[in-house]
């Protein structure tokens, strides 16, 4: 083996892992067993290699390259349909990439700073993979926008610097290589190339960790407002459970004060039974279990600050919206409303209004709040200095209306915030997480 070929298998370690990035984007992994999986792409590694290393044929390792994408698809549970629009966009993409950097190099024509290697072609090599993994990161940052997943700049800088960092490093290595030390060329062009991988690791672990973080945080979000709804719900059950273990007790009682004349005593008794049958903290009353148990909580939160909510509720006890993408929208605009409204000196009330008619879930926001917003590329950003872990809201709104075709609508016009809201209520309730 000369150096190209030590190249071509070390950047095919890369290359196998973008490979395993574009198949991530297209199909879900929910229910793939992952050894199964390592083990497909470790073969699919070492065919691809043995075949350049015994034939070196470009063709048969366009075909091998093609036919193998195809197999591997069959990991995925998908259609036909989808496994083929796959592997011809993953692999025209990546074949593009590869023709546009060899005609690049050539023109640089850099093999006259070189001794004995070619550079333009262990570079070309070299740059196609790392350029193949960035379109990855493209793609796939479209997807995380959707989810409310936003990377710091510090992340990117790591990302992009690192790979650039690695091409100078390896165009340097390669000028001031000879036959007297392919070795240590060997050795570093592997330790650059294992540096990358690792970064790139890491990279995919911290977009994990943030979805993780975002999704505890939301189910943490929902276990509340569920807890305090069984809280509401035992504590109204106890109080009725009282007042029919006394029942006659009650009526003997009032017969009595009427009898005798005690009219406004009688009234006043009758409104103590009343008070004791409805609990003060059950403010929404739909006997839908999943909105009641979001508006509850958040209404008791909000009233702990001193705010207000005035709520008109007119929904059905069932329709096929997920629970957590009703917690997700609706508990989300609670919290920004609710936090815009107490950073105010005066405490404003806020107006919620959520309505379903002809299938369609409508619901209405208006909240006062200080007249200061941050506007980046037409979005809302959060004045919160904690940008991590604030800000998300709106996203993660906007990817659950996204499930049922729903639109938003902002209005902060003034001193008022308006959000106006529209669900169409789904037939098919099968949702893809």
């Amino acid at each position: 083996m000369d150096v190209y070929d030590i190249v071509y298998l070390l950047s095919n370690i890369f290359g196998t892992y973008t490979i395993y990035k574009f198949m991530s984007i297209f199909f879900e992994r929910n229910e793939l067993n992952p050894k199964l999986e390592l083990i497909a792409y470790i073969s699919y590694f070492l065919v691809i290699g043995s075949i350049h290393i015994i034939f070196s044929v470009p063709i048969l390792n366009m075909l091998s390259n093609f036919i193998l994408f195809f197999l591997i698809t069959a990991l995925y549970s998908s259609s036909l349909k989808l496994r083929v629009t796959a592997v011809v966009y993953i692999y025209a993409i990546l074949i593009s990439v590869e023709t546009i950097t060899i005609i690049m190099f050539s023109l640089l024509d850099l093999n006259k700073h070189a001794y004995s290697i070619d550079v333009d072609l262990i570079l070309s090599l070299i740059v196609s993979k790392i350029l193949s993994y960035t379109v990855v990161l493209v793609i796939s940052n479209f997807k995380m926008l959707k989810t409310g997943i936003e990377i710091s700049p510090l992340h990117w800088f790591a990302v992009v610097g690192i790979p650039f960092g690695t091409l100078f490093s390896t165009f340097m290595l390669m000028t001031e290589s000879n036959n007297d030390n392919l070795i240590q060329l060997f050795i570093s062009i592997t330790i650059l190339f294992l540096i990358n991988f690792f970064v790139f690791y890491l990279y995919d672990v911290l977009i994990q960790s943030y979805q993780e973080k975002m999704e505890r945080n939301l189910f943490k979000q929902q276990n509340n407002a569920y807890m305090k709804q069984l809280k509401i719900i035992t504590e109204s059950q106890e109080n009725i459970k009282i007042i029919r273990h006394d029942i006659k007790l009650h009526i003997s009682t009032l017969q009595g004060l009427i009898e005798k004349g005690n009219n406004d005593v009688a009234l006043d008794y009758i409104q103590n039974i009343y008070h004791l049958a409805s609990f003060t903290n059950e403010y929404a009353k739909s006997n839908n279990t999943e909105l009641d148990s979001i508006l509850n909580y958040k209404i008791y939160e909000a009233q702990k600050l001193g705010i207000e909510i005035k709520l008109h509720l007119n929904v059905p006890e069932q329709f096929n919206f997920r629970s957590i993408d009703i917690v997700i929208i609706v508990g989300n605009l609670l919290d920004n409303a609710i936090e815009a409204t107490s950073k105010l000196q005066e405490k404003e009330n806020i107006e919620l209004s959520i309505d379903f008619s002809r299938n369609v879930l409508y619901i209405r926001l208006i909240n006062s709040y200080s007249g200061d917003l941050i506007i980046e590329d037409h979005k809302i950003k959060t004045t919160h200095a904690d940008k991590e872990n604030h800000g998300l809201g709106l996203q993660s709104v906007q990817k659950s209306l996204a499930k049922y075709n729903g639109s938003i609508n902002l209005d902060y016009t003034g001193e008022r915030f308006c959000v106006d809201v529209l669900l169409y209520n789904p037939v098919n309730v099968n949702f893809t997480q």
